[in-house]
């Protein structure tokens, strides 16, 4: 009994970077419609990898180091792949790479080199191709057809719609609004449109999500922390809006096909993570200083600005947003 064939496709990092492969698993799945699609990535986001277009297998990574963690993962992966499709290309899916075998292989060109000169230099603004769109390069140079469409998940089946959900939090410090411009929006959000709201986070953010809950004391809002990432993205599927940081929110609330107001500072869209959605805002107060990192740091590398990034973006930039999600009448578009 022969083997149907498969593919292979690597891609570790955190939630954003594995939402953000669902143009290229889609695009695999249509021009290899007989193969069975594997998946390997963290444990962590194997419920995300799982709501991927066209993915039929995922696989978590095991712990460890590189080698050690690649010889272990091996051993759930198929004895050879028609094709691998390495989406990471680091040390560990490298290394993954070479103990697996497979017909044909492409990897994708992480552009470190530019993006590390942009930080430093501030060289090449406005230039460089969002993540995502990289990710269909990889494909292309191995022959795949790919089309220009942003990413796109199908959630479970979620509540009704009608809420603004809010995530205040952020993989590193400095990419996080103060918690206290969060809470202030809140209660000008009840105050002027008395709006349903959701504030969302990982486990590690429920203190966070909490303080934020309790400076709003006399609006209800729901707190989601830690929630299952397939839950998590099923809530903001209903959702008319998220406000958000530059975190992996942003690019599953925009998957699910909710447009995001996203809050940038020490990142900026060069590096490749904005948002896509036509629909959605991105506000920056564009300092000479961004992008001071690649990801963020836990403080800021400026200590002379202090943050200035952050700080200096107000509350009334992000409620003037407000308005091009709402209809005459106050009520969000687009809900029944």
């Amino acid at each position: 009994m022969s083997r149907s064939p498969s593919v292979l496709i690597i891609r570790f990092g955190r939630l954003g970077d594995v939402v953000l492969t669902a143009s290229a698993t889609r695009a695999v799945r249509t021009a290899l419609p007989d193969h069975r699609i594997d998946y390997v990535t963290h444990e962590a986001y194997a419920a995300v990898a799982a709501l991927l277009p066209g993915v039929d297998r995922v696989i978590p990574a095991e712990p460890g180091g590189a080698l050690a963690s690649s010889r272990a993962t091996q051993r759930g992966l198929d004895p050879s792949y028609e094709l691998l499709v390495d989406l990471h290309g680091n040390i560990r899916s490298r290394a993954l790479g070479a103990l697996t075998r497979a017909g044909k292989r492409v990897r994708y060109r992480r552009d470190s080199l530019r993006r590390r000169i942009l930080v430093r230099f501030k060289w090449g603004a406005g230039k460089g191709l969002p993540v995502w769109r990289r990710y269909l390069s990889a494909l292309e140079s191995a022959g795949i057809p790919v089309s220009a469409e942003a990413p796109r998940i199908e959630p479970p089946d979620g509540p009704p719609g009608g809420v603004i959900a809010l995530a205040p939090g952020a993989g590193r410090e400095t990419k996080r609004w103060p918690e206290e411009r969060f809470a202030e929006v809140i209660r000008e959000i009840h105050s002027r449109w008395r709006l349903p709201m959701v504030l969302i986070g990982s486990t590690g953010e429920t203190q966070l999500l909490e303080r934020i809950a309790a400076g709003t004391p006399t609006v209800p809002v729901r707190v989601m922390a830690g929630d299952p990432i397939p839950e998590v993205a099923s809530v903001l599927c209903k959702c008319a809006l998220l406000i958000t940081n530059d975190s992996g929110l942003l690019h599953l609330s925009e998957a699910v096909g909710t447009p995001v107001i996203a809050i940038f500072g020490p990142t900026t869209p060069e590096l490749g993570f904005a948002p896509s959605d036509k629909r959605s805002v991105l506000l920056t107060e564009n300092l000479e200083c961004s992008p001071c990192t690649l990801h963020g740091s836990d403080r800021c590398p400026v200590p002379e600005r202090n943050h200035q990034c952050m700080r200096d973006l107000t509350v009334r930039a992000v409620l003037a947003e407000l308005p091009r999600f709402l209809d005459g009448e106050g009520d969000l578009r687009g809900v029944q």
